[in-house]
């Protein structure tokens, strides 16, 4: 075998076996969008991934979606052949595809930084490590800033939700005489003094 063609042919290996997410991906998707897995006697697409392709739900999930999202965003990757030309340098992980998916679906992040974040993933081939970092800060970046009214409805909430509990719990635990006198009193008081901190 020639030099060339051993190069060539190496790509092309490289090429597949970087690939290999996307080619499970879409036969995963095709599997689940026609309901394939039926047909091979399983009931369910989740018990067919995890007992034929040991994969679990989740990965499975994340597959399909990340696939979906490449076919319709950025389909010169899930091509079976690429120019050199729309190569990315790095096919992406399909973790880190799967956070780009969900940040796109996320209006805080501005079209600007999602773009950068678009082109980490799909052409940098970052890590779903670093792209988590990022869209983390982006996130912390545009949260809106807590006004003190919002602060004090959160806070009202919460007290809401706490005395609720605690009268609930008061009457299950008096109902079925599960403690003793002492403590259900105890819970008078401190649902009292939440109560306090609502007016």
């Amino acid at each position: 075998m020639a030099n060339d063609e051993l190069r060539a042919k190496t790509q092309e290996i490289a090429k597949k076996h970087k690939a290999s997410w996307i080619e499970l991906g879409q036969y995963l998707f095709s599997i689940y969008k026609n309901k394939l897995y039926k047909e091979w006697g399983y009931q369910q697409f989740e018990t067919y991934c995890q007992k034929e392709l040991n994969i679990r739900n989740t990965t499975a999930s994340k597959l399909i979606r990340s696939y979906s999202f490449l076919e319709k965003e950025e389909p010169r990757i899930v091509k079976p052949d690429f120019t050199e030309g729309e190569t990315p340098k790095k096919i992406p992980d399909y973790e880190a595809v799967n956070l780009l998916r969900l940040a796109k679906n996320n209006k805080t992040i501005p079209a600007n930084e999602f773009a950068e974040l678009r082109n980490d993933v799909l052409n940098e081939g970052k890590e779903p490590k670093e792209v988590r970092a990022a869209v983390k800060k982006i996130l912390e970046t545009h949260a809106p800033k807590e006004t003190p009214e919002m602060k004090d409805q959160k806070r009202g909430s919460i007290l809401r939700r706490l005395i609720g509990f605690l009268n609930s719990a008061k009457s299950q635990l008096e109902e079925e005489d599960l403690v003793p006198d002492y403590l259900l009193k105890q819970i008078d008081t401190l649902t009292q003094k939440l109560e306090d901190q609502l007016n």
